[in-house]
């Protein structure tokens, strides 16, 4: 089964917080000072979630399949 992960962006972040604390999927919230701008990033995204981001106003959100994780140990840099 795929992992979904969902990207919601806009400039409250206290609206995304709530979201987000609303379901029990793991998530990250981002901010870039410099615009102003929240991104929420949550992660194992199920339908119910999906549907729900719709009915947030001012907010634009993308969901994608994940299809590779990776990070950088340091036999790598050998």
């Amino acid at each position: 089964m795929a992992v979904k992960v969902l990207f919601v962006e806009g400039k409250n972040g206290d609206k995304l917080r709530e979201f987000a604390r609303s379901f029990p999927n793991p998530y990250r919230l981002l901010y870039r000072k410099e615009q102003g701008l929240y991104v929420l990033e949550a992660w194992a995204v199920t339908p119910q979630m999906e549907a729900a981001v719709g009915g947030l106003e001012g907010f634009r959100a993308w969901s994608f399949e994940l299809v590779e994780e990776g990070y950088k140990t340091g036999a790598a840099d050998a």
